[in-house]
């Protein structure tokens, strides 16, 4: 009797397992929906972006290129309690805001690319839900550079890992790449200082 009954728990067991196995590790995780507002209220930084696009508008390039500066300071303040909220949003946007100031800061600022940046960045601060991107995580050098979004991961994040990583083991070849992604950082240029930065990190391994 005992061994029917032990049997019997086996039989009713064994499917459960398989199935749960079945969903832990052959079926496809279900992506939680990003929540529209999930980052909380942007209007301080709309309000900056909306003085940048005035100057624009009034012809004034070098205004609205030291007014998007308050932007960047801003943003990068609010980081730390902004991301966690939602990392997807946060890098779409964090992205938008980068072209941006891409767009002013380049030797010959072309108005038409900044309104259209401008106008790109007031849009997802309206609607970060829609900033979010699809590309999936990107690799370089078997080194994660974006987030699940497809969007770059800061680069100030990058190149702390890499100064962590270089305190530990001194490599002259990682050394220069981190000088590369150091310059390319400070232009904002988010992507290919990751990149430098994945590359420097994966001769440290």
């Amino acid at each position: 009797m005992i061994r029917q009954i032990f049997l019997a728990i086996i039989l009713i067991a064994a499917p459960v397992g398989i199935f749960a196995a079945w969903e832990h590790w052959v079926a496809p995780p279900t992506q939680q929906a990003s929540v529209p507002d999930a980052l909380g209220d942007m209007s301080a930084f709309k309000t900056i972006v909306a003085d940048v696009q005035a100057s624009v508008g009034a012809g004034d390039l070098a205004a609205a290129a030291s007014r998007i500066t308050d932007l960047e300071t801003a943003w990068d303040d609010g980081e730390e309690k902004l991301r966690p909220l939602d990392e997807a949003q946060w890098g779409g946007v964090d992205g938008k805001i980068d072209a941006a100031l891409k767009s002013l800061r380049i030797p010959s600022p072309q108005p038409a690319s900044v309104t259209a940046a401008l106008a790109a960045l007031q849009t997802a601060l309206d609607d970060p839900g829609a900033a979010v991107g699809t590309g999936g995580v990107q690799m370089v050098s078997g080194i994660a550079v974006t987030d699940a979004g497809g969007h770059p991961i800061s680069c100030e994040v990058m190149l702390g890992e890499l100064a962590s990583q270089l305190a530990l083991k001194t490599n002259p070849d990682a050394t220069a790449l981190q000088a590369k992604a150091t310059e390319r950082c400070n232009a904002d240029d988010d992507a290919h200082a990751d990149a430098f930065s994945a590359q420097a990190l994966a001769l440290l391994r």
